[in-house]
């Protein structure tokens, strides 16, 4: 072999090595670099402080018993309603007079009773007939109760012995203790209807009812040239209950006021519980009836108080039945009693007036 060819063979081996040794650095170039992955940190979890912020969350007492926890004293608005007063609070037989409502608004509240709001006033703590901004109060959870103050948090409610007074350093405010009512009474109203010609079309179109809690009063009233029931319901856990079966009474004429004497059609009574809804039910010609629905609830087996109010029906012939019957007022059981039944009768001595009756009894919780 000549040097010619020996030097060739030489050459090419070297390329082929070289080819070689090039691609193998190329792959050891593009293997992936191994990132360590990144692990988010994780707060740990604390759970005292979680039932903490939980505890703090809302404040959804609707009704109920403001007292101090170092004297006892709870406030309470005065019989005159001029002001402010004290005395010890009994958990077993609470002070119904002494019960103050909580309406929320955004974060704070306004606390009333008998129509009057609680405010702070520089260092004295006033009762006022006004709602206003000034009146919006802070209800602050500590641990073993609530320190009440001003919306901006400047001054706080302090109980001084038998006195409320007002302080502008939280660390000298009193720790309350809130007493939740078993039940709170709201107002609603029925849709507004027309009057008819006759006592039967006016009163069918109206129904009053409480999806949630009872009866405790209520008034057939004029709103405008219409007609409407205004009424309360008592609501909450002494009011809550079952509702039971409908009752519908046997049908009766009515096309005069007397008509509705007549118990058998128009005497509304709940053997269990107290009251949820009813209306008069229309029937054939010109009957009609009391459909209504009673709610299993815990009332008291005292005798039941009868509240009333009489009216003359046909002092303007005139007028329409709604208008007439809209003078009857309004029936309403007493705090803490809740509406078990209701009927009409006729005065014996003067055909012309008719009493609204109400059977009333104490809630036994």
């Amino acid at each position: 072999m000549s040097g010619i060819v020996i030097g060739l063979v030489a050459l090419l081996l070297l390329v082929v090595v070289g080819a070689v040794i090039y691609f193998a650095m190329q792959e050891e170039k593009a293997e992936p670099e191994i990132i360590a992955p990144v692990v988010p940190t994780v707060p740990i979890k604390d759970d005292d402080a979680e039932d903490e912020e939980e505890d703090m969350d809302g404040f959804d007492i609707v009704n109920g018993w403001i007292y101090d926890n170092e004297y006892n004293y709870m406030i309470k608005l005065k019989e005159d309603k001029s002001g402010l007063e004290y005395g010890s609070f009994n958990e077993e037989v609470p002070d119904q007079g002494a019960k103050w409502t909580f309406e929320p608004d955004d974060e704070n509240f306004y606390i009333v009773s008998g129509g009057k709001y609680l405010k702070i006033s520089g260092d004295d703590v006033q009762v006022v007939g006004t709602k206003t901004s000034t009146a919006k109060l802070n209800i602050k959870a500590v641990d073993d109760g609530y320190k009440i103050s001003d919306r901006k948090d400047n001054n706080w409610f302090k109980m001084d012995g038998a006195n409320l007074v007002a302080v502008d350093d939280e660390s000298k405010a009193s720790v309350f203790s809130i007493e939740a009512s078993q039940y709170y009474i709201k107002g609603y109203e029925s849709e507004k209807e027309s009057s008819e010609s006759t006592l039967r079309g006016s009163l069918t179109k109206h129904r009053v009812s409480c999806d949630n809690g009872v009866l405790s009063g209520f008034e057939f009233m004029k709103d405008g040239t219409k007609y409407r029931y205004k009424y309360e319901c008592t609501q909450g856990g002494a009011a809550s209950g079952e509702l039971l079966e409908k009752t519908v009474l046997q049908e009766g004429g009515l096309s005069g006021f007397r008509d509705l004497t007549d118990k058998n059609s128009f005497g509304v009574a709940c053997e269990v519980g107290a009251l949820a809804n009813f209306r008069v039910l229309p029937g054939t010609g010109d009957s009609a009836s009391y459909e209504y629905t009673c709610r299993d609830i815990g009332v008291s087996d005292e005798e039941p108080i009868t509240k009333s109010v009489t009216e003359d029906l046909t002092r303007d012939p005139d007028e329409s039945f709604s208008s007439r019957f809209a003078t009857l007022g309004k029936l309403a059981c007493d705090d803490g009693s809740v509406l078990s039944g209701f009927n009409y009768s006729e005065d014996g001595t003067n055909d012309n007036e008719y009493t609204l009756s109400g059977i009333c009894k104490k809630l036994s919780a």
